[in-house]
């Protein structure tokens, strides 16, 4: 609740939000790194500012997907 009426307001007033899109994209990124070395039952190396997994090609593949047709995401 609160975050998203914050979240709200500040699209209505053009406030700074309580919590950025970077902050809650590292938060997510370690949460994910997290549950992919669960998932291979191993130790991993997260280089945030890539976004892989060092030396780790098959935990990389858990990081991206094919995207579908039509409604691809770049940067």
């Amino acid at each position: 609740g609160a975050h998203m009426n914050n979240f709200f307001d500040c699209v209505k007033t053009r406030k700074t939000p309580v919590s950025d899109v970077v902050t809650h994209h590292r938060m997510l990124s370690i949460c994910h790194a997290i549950n992919i070395a669960l998932r291979l039952g191993r130790k991993l190396v997260f280089d945030p500012n890539t976004d892989t997994f060092v030396g780790d090609n098959e935990a990389n593949t858990f990081v991206s997907r094919e995207q579908r047709k039509g409604y691809e995401i770049t940067t």
